[in-house]
């Protein structure tokens, strides 16, 4: 009954509202990243054109295979142009950490964590661990609460604070969230760039007869002196008349 009553708390209610709240970005976050992947599609499969235009009209390649490639490596060259600035910029926060190890003799730590070395002193850190709670009988089960800050031996609670041992994870992880999410998106609109080109390649060089119409194919001359005397059989060769 005590446990049925705390869920409905104070601090149940906030949890859950936080709760709507995060899914509700989530869905949204979601919805956004799926329209920009559309968008990119879309936009590198036009850019595929431009890459094969110029040896299709000008008859320059007339085989399928050979323009796939041509338009393969064309696009490779595209992604060595949009990848190199976040590769720099993820190459400058791994040099900082390094700079940073060097210097402090820190070594083997989590850049991401929330040690005095990690990125995580910036932020706060919440004792999820608190919520599992244990009864009488030594059954654990799930307390829905907010959850309390971690508190330190010398009754101090982690809150956001400077770190000087921790510049270089300061560094580091901005720039692999940056320069990672950057380098994603170029690696994406190369995989739209070639979606696009193994379509156009095939179009280009596919016979169909989707909208063909037979009463519109040339018929044979009409012999005016003789109009029904057409022949119905092309001529024998001169071996066989022999």
């Amino acid at each position: 009954m005590n446990s049925f009553v705390s869920i409905f708390s104070e601090d149940s209610r906030r949890l859950i509202i936080a709760l709507v709240i995060v899914l509700v970005l989530l869905f949204v976050i979601i919805g956004l990243i799926g329209i920009l992947v559309k968008k990119i599609m879309k936009w590198e499969g036009k850019k595929a054109d431009d890459l094969i235009h110029d040896v299709v009209v000008t008859g320059v390649i007339s085989n399928e295979r050979k323009l796939f490639r041509f338009g393969l490596k064309k696009s490779r060259r595209v992604l060595l142009k949009q990848s190199w600035i976040p590769l720099l910029i993820i190459a400058f926060g791994s040099l900082m950490l390094l700079l940073c190890c060097l210097i402090n003799n820190t070594w083997g730590f989590n850049p991401f964590g929330n040690e005095e070395t990690g990125f995580r002193t910036l932020m706060y850190d919440f004792d999820w661990g608190g919520m599992i709670h244990t009864d009488e009988s030594g059954a654990k089960w799930f307390m829905l609460k907010w959850p309390n800050l971690v508190q330190f031996p010398d009754g101090t609670y982690d809150t956001p604070h400077w770190s000087n041992l921790a510049w270089g994870s300061y560094m580091f992880v901005p720039s692999i969230l940056v320069g990672g999410v950057w380098y994603l998106l170029a690696v994406q609109a190369y995989i739209a760039r070639s979606y696009a080109l193994m379509k156009l390649c095939k179009s280009v060089f596919n016979k169909s007869l989707e909208n063909y119409d037979p009463n519109s194919a040339p018929v044979a001359p009409i012999n005016a002196e003789n109009p029904d005397n057409q022949p119905t059989n092309p001529p024998a060769n001169n071996i066989n008349q022999q």
